[in-house]
């Protein structure tokens, strides 16, 4: 029955379809030319296979296909001889050339150790069956010291974190060093085990705390302290660094008061407007050139300060140049780029942005927006909302970028009005004592940090652990 229901809704659509243009549109395999067994009760769900003359659920796994394939109606651009059934490997899963059998996409599969069997976007290998899922094996990509890479995304996370995973379980590594995201109660994993819902949590995370002002802490039990950053005086509860917290529209809840890449001793987080985002007259904040609060047709230039939109249709605004430019058009941007939209903002959220960026041409198409060039000029980075330039490569801001582990890029203040950025800690991580042996430097997670902060306040008669209860 597996992907039964999928059929049905499918049929329910082409029924729904039927109604509106008076006119059937049944699935290919109904019809009893192609498939015989469309006749039989429950036709629907059944296969004709030709080889044998015999009818099959469809979706089986095996026989009458290979061991690891399913029996599946013909996909688009399929040809096989007017049968409507074909031997696929299942969702998730690709064929390795050299055994012909399919394999989960993502794990060790058929592969060494510390390889990954990954999906092939445009094979070379020939088969019998088009647009057939073909797999190969690649080695994982080496992470700075604490970090993991996720295949699926091409990106490093920090180890035991919720990163790409669902919630409830942390990113780790399998017996066969292939990043998983799992949750146990044994190993290193049961640090972070909560007992009640059998759930893995990131510290100082909502977590699984049901009671709103609560986090998850080392403990592993949902509290609040007075002590901890997290705390807000208002509310006297304690909410999760970098969310809105108990903050208005547009804040962000965060440890703004630090020197350097030391935490002072009096960490407290605070609301504070989002980056490029200014402080309204009614307490909300608001992104930067979009309507927000202003009449319709006109956007934020400023705190409480609206301008009517000077753009035409088709054009965007450059608040540099206090200027329009065609979108697609060059514009104010560096040779190989052009006017796009600026792809920080969430239009769900922030509404419309008029604001203009430079950036590929890809952009405008949904494509990658890298550039073809081995370095992104300067100026692309300058023009572009919450994007730097290091060493001839662009970065966004509170982001990791080239910064060690546990850190992210900040705006650095600056004299003249160059934008420049510097590698910090996180809000609640603080700095390594010493460089790892392979020289990387970098920042400790919360718990750690903490440990530290309250111990450098003398509360030594109290362990962490219960103090955290």
């Amino acid at each position: 029955m597996r992907h039964a229901s999928v059929w049905v809704c499918i049929l329910t659509f082409y029924n729904l379809q039927s109604s509106a243009l008076a006119a059937i549109v049944p699935p290919p395999w109904s019809d009893p030319n192609k498939n015989p067994c469309a006749t039989q009760p429950g036709g629907w769900q059944l296969l004709y296979w030709p080889p044998l003359k015999k009818c099959f659920k469809i979706f089986q796994l095996g026989y009458p296909c290979p061991e690891t394939m399913e029996l599946s109606p013909v996909g688009v651009g399929s040809t096989s001889n007017g049968s409507t059934a074909e031997c696929r490997c299942p969702p998730g899963t690709a064929q390795y050339p050299i055994t012909k059998q399919c394999h989960r996409l993502f794990e060790r599969g058929p592969c060494d150790f510390g390889e990954y069997f990954a999906p092939i976007a445009d094979s070379d290998v020939k088969s019998a069956i088009p647009k057939q899922r073909w797999g190969v094996c690649k080695s994982t990509e080496i992470c700075d010291a604490g970090m993991i890479y996720w295949p699926q995304d091409n990106k490093c996370y920090q180890l035991h974190t919720k990163g790409p995973c669902t919630k409830g379980k942390l990113i780790s590594l399998d017996n066969n060093g292939i990043a998983k995201c799992k949750c146990e109660d044994v190993g290193e994993l049961s640090n972070y085990f909560h007992d009640e819902t059998e759930t893995c949590h990131e510290f100082f995370t909502k977590g699984p705390c049901s009671r709103t002002g609560e986090l998850f802490l080392p403990s592993k039990k949902c509290a609040c302290h007075q002590r901890l950053p997290h705390f807000h005086n208002e509310t006297s509860q304690c909410y999760e660094l970098g969310t809105i917290g108990p903050c208005p529209i547009g804040h962000t809840f965060i440890i703004a008061d630090r020197r350097g890449q030391q935490v002072v001793s009096n960490m407290k987080a605070e609301c504070r407007c989002k980056e490029n985002y200014v402080l309204w007259k009614n307490g909300y904040c608001y992104k930067l050139y979009t309507q927000g609060p202003c009449d319709q047709g006109s956007f934020i230039i400023d705190s409480n300060v609206c301008i009517q939109n000077p753009c035409e249709k088709g054009r965007l605004y450059f608040p540099k140049e206090k200027t329009c430019y065609r979108i697609g058009s060059q514009g104010p941007c560096s040779l190989h780029q052009v006017v796009v939209f600026d792809f920080t903002t969430r239009p769900s959220l922030d509404g419309i942005s008029y604001n203009g960026i430079c950036g590929c041409a890809g952009v405008i198409n949904n494509l990658d927006q890298s550039c073809s060039e081995d370095n992104v000029s300067k100026s692309a980075c300058d023009s572009t909302p919450d994007m730097v330039d290091i060493n001839k490569q662009c970065f966004k801001l509170y982001t990791r970028g080239p910064c060690g582990p546990g850190q992210w890029l900040e705006p650095k203040k600056t004299p003249v009005k160059i934008r420049a950025a510097t590698c910090v800690c996180r809000p609640g991580y603080t700095p390594y004592d010493a460089p790892h042996q392979n020289g990387v430097i970098g920042c400790q997670p919360p718990a750690v940090g903490l440990a530290r902060y309250l111990n450098g306040r003398r509360i030594v008669s109290i362990k962490v652990g219960n103090f955290l209860a």
